[in-house]
């Protein structure tokens, strides 16, 4: 948690990052990170409708089976939009599989990458965004991919070396100038 009172919290925060400029001999495949969204709780919905659910700034409606959203009104931060379609909508992993991956993830266990990739322990990890936001970031990190809303680059700053840091990841130098 960071201090924002602070007067060096951006220096405290950054000093938590481990840079780590080798890239892994393994080969990134998505498809070693699991099968996609799960349902860990067992009530049929899916870690995908569990974020629209809690980002959603209204009461959402679910469909008929009670496992899917089908409205609702969400903030996409990446664009600084309202949306009213849920189908509009991806979730983003913040720290994206192919950029954790190269940063130590593609040691983890088969476990470990289905928990990343499910994880909803942090509210930042996964998170609501305009589709042709998260195409637009694909697996860029912050060296090469802001979000169009230039108002919450701290935020999401902040959130890139949360999630880094928590998940024990490395930085490239590059990725560490840009989150400077």
């Amino acid at each position: 948690i960071t201090d924002y009172s602070e007067p060096d919290w951006v220096v405290t925060l950054l000093s938590t990052l481990v840079l780590g400029e080798e890239p892994s001999s393994v080969a990134y495949n998505r498809a070693d990170w699991g099968s996609g969204w799960s349902d860990t709780d067992g009530d049929c919905v899916n870690t995908r409708h569990e974020v629209l659910i809690l980002e959603s700034l209204e009461t959402v409606v679910l469909e008929s089976s009670g496992c899917s959203v089908s409205s609702g009104r969400w903030y996409a931060s990446f664009s600084g939009m309202y949306i009213n379609d849920p189908s509009s909508l991806d979730i983003d992993h913040f720290v994206p599989l192919a950029n954790a991956h190269h940063s130590g993830g593609w040691a983890w266990s088969a476990e470990t990458k289905a928990s990343f990739y499910n994880d909803m322990t942090d509210p930042q990890h996964l998170i609501a965004v305009t589709a042709s936001e998260n195409r637009s970031k694909g697996a860029s990190g912050p060296e090469d991919w802001k979000p169009s809303d230039f108002t919450y680059w701290c935020e999401y700053a902040v959130s890139w070396i949360n999630i880094k840091t928590r998940w024990s990841l490395t930085v490239t130098s590059a990725e560490m100038l840009a989150l400077r």
